[in-house]
């Protein structure tokens, strides 16, 4: 099976969906699991015994899974474009903050621990392009470039979690809250140090990333966007009150978009959902996941409509036709953009003959 669609048509339903032009939402398929060490043959052997090191991982090796993804993606058909990224299962900023990782190879993942006895922002480096694992970075974009990154699939910059997440990975998910409450300076110091940071490894992956018809893609969500485009998160936000996002995360959100031409915000449905501040400060687009077991689709409904009444929105997540029909009846077209997740290529075209007809 092909994609029905060819790429140039794609990126034009794209370039209007941005514009909140489209004549009708977009779908997409997210194919296999959601965990990366299990969609990366080569990164399914990391090793669990020790904290992971930038000699644990094979550039070439993963852009050639990367490749192979494509390739399964396109037998889904569908208006996305399956994108290539530096590792997204590695947590760069994390890595490169100091935290050390730890491969998951039963669960699929790779996660991060504190750094030892971290204190403040004067222990966090300045962002430094030939440091270990940027470097490492650097060399997974060049190895896309030599499967067919650019020319034939879309590259885009890799899993860029937000502050919220960098100061839960830094401190602590339950610490960083109170040191917030206890210790303010503190934690506006360090997110000063973390935008710096952020805003860094942002401009740099954009000069590694070869164009795709004059944009680049998304590390997770298939989607071609304009060039220099960066997509962030903020999980942890869920933590925070609207109060302490407004004082310590609102302000770092903003140099971003400052400072970056296109910022999409991946955000999960549950505690505090910060769609308000990110609106008002013009994010480019917001993405909602919806989760297993988090509020369902029809109780979302009324937040993605005040999200589509000014931004661009892209909702995910494991959606049955039932659902998508009913996101496509209530919700604006324009600016609509939903991504299912399906276990094969049949399930994908099922999906789509069900919902289109």
């Amino acid at each position: 099976m092909h994609n029905m669609f060819s790429a140039a048509e794609r990126v034009e339903r794209f370039r209007r969906f941005y514009r909140r032009e489209n004549s009708r939402p977009l779908l997409g398929f997210f194919l296999g699991s959601e965990y990366p060490l299990k969609r990366y043959p080569s990164a399914a052997t990391l090793p669990a015994d020790h904290p992971l090191v930038p000699a644990d991982f094979e550039p070439r090796a993963l852009a050639a899974d990367s490749a192979r993804l494509f390739v399964d993606h396109e037998a889904c058909g569908g208006d996305f474009i399956w994108s290539g990224t530096a590792f997204w299962g590695v947590p760069w900023l994390e890595a490169a903050l100091g935290c050390p990782l730890y491969a998951d190879p039963v669960g699929g993942s790779i996660s991060t621990r504190p750094p030892a006895n971290f204190i403040a922002a004067g222990e966090l480096p300045e962002f430094e392009p030939q440091s270990p694992w940027i470097r490492l970075a650097a060399r997974c974009f060049e190895a896309l470039t030599l499967h067919g990154g650019g020319p034939s699939w879309p590259v885009g910059t890799t899993r860029m979690r937000g502050i919220s997440d960098l100061l839960s990975a830094l401190y602590g998910p339950e610490e960083f809250v109170l040191t917030m409450l206890d210790r303010p300076r503190e934690i506006e110091a360090v997110c000063e140090r973390l935008t710096r940071f952020w805003i860094a490894f942002a401009r740099c992956q954009s000069e590694w990333i070869p164009a795709f018809h004059g944009g680049v893609g998304s590390f997770y969500y298939n989607a071609w966007a304009p060039a220099g485009t960066v997509w962030g998160q903020e999980d942890a936000a869920a933590l925070l009150s609207p109060g302490l996002f407004d004082h310590f995360i609102r302000p770092c959100i903003e140099r971003m978009v400052r400072a970056l031409p296109h910022v999409i915000v991946h955000l999960h449905p549950s505690g505090y959902i910060p769609v308000a501040p990110l609106l008002e400060l013009g994010v480019s687009a917001l993405e909602l996941h919806v989760d297993v077991g988090g509020p369902g689709t029809e109780a979302l409904i009324p937040l993605q409509k005040r999200i589509l009444e000014r931004s661009p929105l892209f909702i995910s997540g494991r959606l049955t036709a039932v659902e998508i029909r009913r996101l496509f009846d209530v919700l604006p077209g324009q600016g609509l953009a939903v991504q299912a997740m399906v276990d094969t290529p049949q399930e994908a075209w099922r999906l789509w003959r069900n919902v289109f007809g």
